[in-house]
C-alpha cells in the first residue's frame, strides 16, 4: 500500500519528479495527496496537477496515522522551522524523501530531511532532522549536519566538517576540511569557508569574510 504523502509548500515542482523517480525504483511506493500552502488565497487550488488542500490547518483533515509530511519549504530556515514546528505540534509524522540515485549507504540520518537528485553523500556522514540536501550538493565522509540545515545546489562540504543546528549553506558555496560551522551561520552562494564559523555569523566572499 503506498503512503500517503502531504507536501508542505507549493513552490517547486521538482518534489513530484522526485517522488515519481522513488515509485519508479519500486523499493517504496508514496502518493503524493495534496500541498499545503498559506499563500493558498493567491495559488489557487492546483499545483502541477496536484490539490492544494488549502492553507497550513487543512492537515486537520487527515488523522495523526494517515499521512506522513514533507516540507520543502527553503527560502529561510527561520520560515522552514516554524512550520516543521507547527505540524510537529500537532502530532503529524515526517518521513525522509531521497532520491533513489543518492547512495545512503553508512549514512546516519533523522527524519524529516529531503534529499534531491545527483546529491553525493560520502560514507559515515550524520544528518540530522529536516534537512534539504539540494542537487549536486555534495558532504565528504565524516562530517555532521545538524537539524534544520540548508545545503544549497552545488555546495560542497568537504570531509570531518560539523555543521550545527540552523545554518544556511547557499547555492556553489564550498567549506575547507575539519572546519566548524555554528548554530545559525550563513554562508553566502559560492562562497569559499576556510576557517570557522561562530553563531550566527553571515560568511561571503572567496575567501569567506564575515559580513
Amino acid at each position: 500500500m503506498a503512503e500517503q504523502l502531504v507536501v508542505i509548500g507549493a513552490s517547486t515542482p521538482t518534489i513530484i519528479r522526485l517522488v515519481d523517480d522513488i515509485n519508479r525504483a519500486g523499493d517504496r511506493q508514496i502518493r503524493i495527496v495534496g500541498f499545503l500552502d498559506s499563500a493558498y488565497a493567491v495559488l489557487g487550488n492546483e499545483f502541477y496537477g496536484f490539490e492544494i488542500l488549502g492553507k497550513f490547518d487543512a492537515i486537520n483533515q487527515f488523522g495523526l496515522d494517515e499521512v506522513v509530511l514533507i516540507n520543502t519549504i527553503a527560502g529561510s530556515i527561520e520560515s522552514r522551522v516554524t512550520t516543521t514546528e507547527y505540524f510537529l505540534c500537532l502530532g503529524y509524522r515526517f518521513t525522509n524523501i531521497v532520491h533513489p540515485g543518492v547512495n545512503t549507504k553508512y549514512v546516519t540520518m533523522g527524519t524529516g530531511n529531503l534529499i534531491y537528485e545527483n546529491a553525493l553523500i560520502h560514507p559515515f556522514v550524520t544528518i540530522g532532522n529536516h534537512c534539504v540536501v539540494s542537487s549536486n550538493a555534495g558532504i565528504a565522509h565524516e562530517s555532521s549536519i545538524a537539524d534544520y540545515c540548508f545545503v544549497g545546489p552545488g555546495s560542497y562540504i568537504c570531509s570531518k566538517v560539523t555543521i550545527e543546528e540552523r545554518v544556511f549553506i547557499g547555492t556553489g558555496a564550498r567549506i575547507l576540511p575539519r572546519l566548524k560551522i555554528a548554530k545559525g551561520a550563513q554562508i553566502g552562494a559560492c562562497s569559499l569557508v576556510n576557517e570557522p564559523v561562530l553563531d550566527g555569523q553571515r560568511v561571503m566572499g572567496i575567501p569567506g569574510r564575515v559580513s
